[in-house]
């Protein structure tokens, strides 16, 4: 009974949030994202996949189906074949729709960590927990897909704790809508997965491109890369230095006149962020809390290099918060000021004062300064427990 009166309590909580923004979305269409990726999705549907990264073609399908211009689908063909289904419905209803399935992915999400961490808790109190978070009710908002990348991730990272290298590989890959997050977290994962996470990876990889080659032809993706170069010089499509809490927009909002400085600097800090990544999961040992570890640095890099970040990416965030406090609260020998500090920024990030502070103030941006902080103390924690591993092994040697 207790259990039947939880699945209540979870069904209308999701149910209201999916309800709230279906009813408000004919007075928040023109400020969403989803009204592009429809466009796209009807744009397939119809038989003009090879028009798809053309934006005559895509403002005329706009201003049809919404009476807007503006942002514009630049995500990989393939997942245009994601929405094509939603598209034979009209505007609101597949709006409606997508919420649905976005709450769908949050209960698959929370059951995936909980299993993931072991966790003590009933998986459902996660549900109530994640949406305090600003940017994955951004996604359900904007009508996004940063929590299916989410949802793939976990499952990537549960997969690989299970020694399910391809697994993993294969799940890493259909979250290449957002290769410029999943490209720098598969570098990383590369290590901890090796070979057959690569197999798996470059398989869905390959096939994922030859269905784009057949949606938009032979010149598609072609296309595509070309469209991707314009987009800073397109009106109203969305992309600001100020709202993106990663080094490109840290650099780009600091010193807008000085275009191939701030460039040289994204490149440099980039850099340093990804190698000091990878050589701290190189030093962990393979067990499950050094995976979730080594995962969670990993996503912490691929969002601060990665070259395009909208407010709703910082979705993902909520793996490496959760396996954080997860580690915070199974207190792996950490030093107590470590342990307070590393508390603080979990909470500062997953919280909404600094994100609608940040929002409120069109200086998104700076939420890279926790990041930052995050990353520098993650890295310390994965020194430590690697320096603690190489004495455990030595302290053993004389025993062999």
């Amino acid at each position: 009974m207790r259990q039947i009166a939880k699945q209540i309590l979870l069904t209308v909580l999701l149910g209201a949030i999916v309800t709230f923004f279906a009813y408000h979305f004919p007075n928040l269409e023109k400020g969403t994202d989803f009204p592009a990726f429809y466009a796209a999705g009807r744009m397939v549907l119809e038989g003009h996949g090879h028009d798809l990264y053309d934006r005559a073609a895509q403002d005329r399908y706009l201003l049809r189906d919404s009476g807007r211009t503006g942002i514009y689908f630049f995500h990989p063909p393939f997942e245009a074949l994601i929405y094509s289904p939603l598209a034979v419905f009209p505007l609101p209803t597949a709006y409606a729709l997508w919420c649905m399935v976005n709450a769908v992915l949050l209960i698959a999400l929370t059951r995936s960590l909980a299993t993931t961490l072991a966790w003590a808790w009933d998986w459902w109190i996660l549900v109530p927990l994640s949406l305090l978070f600003v940017p994955l009710l951004l996604n359900f908002f904007q009508g996004q897909d940063s929590l299916l990348l989410l949802c793939l991730l976990a499952v990537a990272i549960g997969a690989l704790q299970r020694k399910r290298s391809f697994a993993a590989g294969c799940l890493l890959g259909c979250g290449m809508f957002k290769f410029h997050l999943v490209v720098p977290l598969a570098t990383v994962f590369l290590i901890l997965g090796r070979k057959r996470f690569l197999a798996g990876f470059v398989l869905v990889v390959t096939a994922l491109a030859l269905v784009s080659t057949a949606m938009t032809g032979r010149t598609g993706l072609t296309s595509y890369f070309v469209f991707l170069t314009q987009l800073t010089t397109m009106p109203l499509v969305g992309v600001h230095n100020q709202q993106m809490a990663n080094l490109r927009g840290l650099f780009g909002t600091w010193l807008p006149a000085h275009h191939v400085v701030a460039l040289t600097l994204v490149l440099v800090s980039s850099a340093a962020v990804l190698w000091a990544a990878l050589h701290g999961s190189a030093r962990l040992a393979d067990s499950s809390a050094a995976i979730r570890l080594a995962s969670a640095n990993a996503v912490l890099a691929s969002l601060l290099v990665g070259y395009h970040l909208s407010p709703h990416d910082l979705t993902i965030l909520l793996v490496p918060l959760a396996f954080l406090t997860q580690h915070i609260v199974a207190d792996h020998g950490i030093r107590q000021p470590n342990k307070i500090l590393l508390a603080l920024t979990v909470g500062t990030l997953f919280l909404p004062p600094l994100h609608l502070l940040l929002l409120a103030k069109h200086v998104y941006t700076y939420a890279c300064f926790p990041l930052l902080l995050l990353f520098g103390l993650v890295l310390m924690e994965m020194r430590r427990i690697s320096a603690t591993q190489v004495q455990e092994i030595a302290r053993r040697a004389p025993a062999i």
